[in-house]
C-alpha cells in the first residue's frame, strides 16, 4: 500500500515524467535489478537470467497536469483511493491511469525470479514512448502484458480490429476463472508494439481504476489486487513463447486520441462508435459522431 500511495503522490504529466523515472530507477537499484534508459526516457528492466522471459509493461505519464501543495491521495474506508485538493476543496485525479500498471510491474519484479518490465513515456500523447521503443528488448519474451484498462473485468485481446494474441494464449489465461472476459479496447502501448511487429501474444487488462482522465478518478483496491492475481496466474501458466504474428488492421478507423484528445475521455462513446463502424451500419464519414 505504501508504494502505491507513493506513486499516486508523484506528479508525472506527459513530457514531464522525470520525477517518476527517478523513483523507478531508485526502486530498481534497491531491488538489485538491472535497468537502462533510452534517449526518450523509456526504462527497460531485466530480472534474472533465462532463455525466455514473461514481460509486463506500463506507461509512466498521466493526463493530470496541475497539482498544488495541498494535493494528496487518500484511502477511503480501506477500500478505495481518491485524490483531494484541500486548497480548492475538490477531488482531483490521482493518475491511476497508469500508476496502477506501474504498481503491477514493480510487484512482478519483486515477486518473480525472472521478469522483464518496460516503462514507457508519453503514452497519453499518442504512445510516443512505445512508438520509438527498443523492439530488441522483447525478442526473448514469452508474451507482453499491460495493465492499463479501467474497470475490473476486461481482458483486451483485440484493438482497432487487430488481434493481439493467439486463441491458445486466451484459453490458457483462463480469464473467466479470475473474473475477466475477452474484450476489445482502445489504443495503448501493447497495441503500438503489435503494430511495430511484436512477434508474441500481448494483452491489456483492467486494473481497478475508474473515471480516468477526470478529477473524479479513483481506484478500488480489491480490483487492483484482483488484476495482480490474474497477471500472476498468466506468468505462472505460460512457460513457453506464445508466438503471434501481427496482422494488418482489418478496417480503417480513427484512433482514440484522434477522436477525443488527451482530455476528452469517453470510453463508452468510443466503443459505441467503433461497434457501429465494424458492424457496417455506416461506411460513410462519421463526422456527426465526432462533433
Amino acid at each position: 500500500m505504501e508504494r502505491l500511495m507513493t506513486l499516486y503522490n508523484i506528479a508525472s504529466p506527459s513530457g514531464k515524467e522525470k520525477p517518476m523515472l527517478r523513483y523507478l530507477k531508485a526502486e530498481m537499484k534497491r531491488m538489485g535489478i538491472a535497468c537502462r534508459q533510452d534517449r526518450l526516457g523509456n526504462l527497460y528492466a531485466v530480472k534474472g537470467q533465462a532463455k525466455t522471459y514473461p514481460c509486463v509493461v506500463a506507461h509512466v505519464d498521466e493526463v493530470h497536469r496541475h497539482r498544488t501543495g495541498t494535493y494528496g491521495a487518500y484511502v477511503v474506508a480501506d477500500a478505495m483511493v481518491i485524490g483531494y485538493d484541500y486548497r480548492h476543496k475538490r477531488m482531483t485525479g490521482i493518475g491511476a491511469d497508469d500508476k496502477n500498471g506501474i504498481w503491477i510491474c514493480l510487484k512482478c519484479l519483486e515477486d518473480f525470479k525472472v521478469m522483464k518490465c518496460a516503462f514507457f513515456v508519453q503514452e497519453e500523447n499518442g504512445c510516443i514512448g512505445s512508438r520509438e521503443a527498443d523492439m530488441a528488448f522483447f525478442s526473448d519474451c514469452r508474451f507482453v502484458l499491460q495493465c492499463d484498462r479501467r474497470g475490473d473485468s476486461d481482458f483486451i485481446t483485440r484493438i482497432h480490429g487487430t488481434e493481439l494474441c493467439t486463441r491458445d494464449f486466451i484459453g490458457c489465461a483462463a480469464a473467466p476463472k479470475y473474473g475477466y472476459k475477452p474484450a476489445e479496447g482502445a489504443t495503448t502501448d501493447v497495441y503500438m508494439l503489435k503494430r511495430r511487429g511484436l512477434p508474441v501474444s500481448c494483452a491489456n487488462i483492467s486494473c481497478g481504476y475508474y473515471e480516468p482522465h477526470t478529477d473524479r478518478e479513483y481506484t478500488i483496491l480489491e480490483d487492483l489486487h484482483k488484476c495482480y492475481r490474474f497477471v500472476r496466474h498468466i506468468v505462472i501458466a505460460h512457460k513457453t513463447v506464445s508466438v503471434h504474428s501481427p496482422e494488418p488492421e482489418q478496417y480503417p478507423f480513427p484512433g482514440y486520441y484522434e477522436l477525443f484528445g488527451i482530455g476528452g475521455y469517453s470510453g463508452e462513446e468510443y466503443q459505441r462508435i467503433m461497434k457501429r463502424f465494424i458492424s457496417g451500419c455506416s461506411r460513410k464519414p462519421l463526422k456527426k459522431d465526432f462533433i
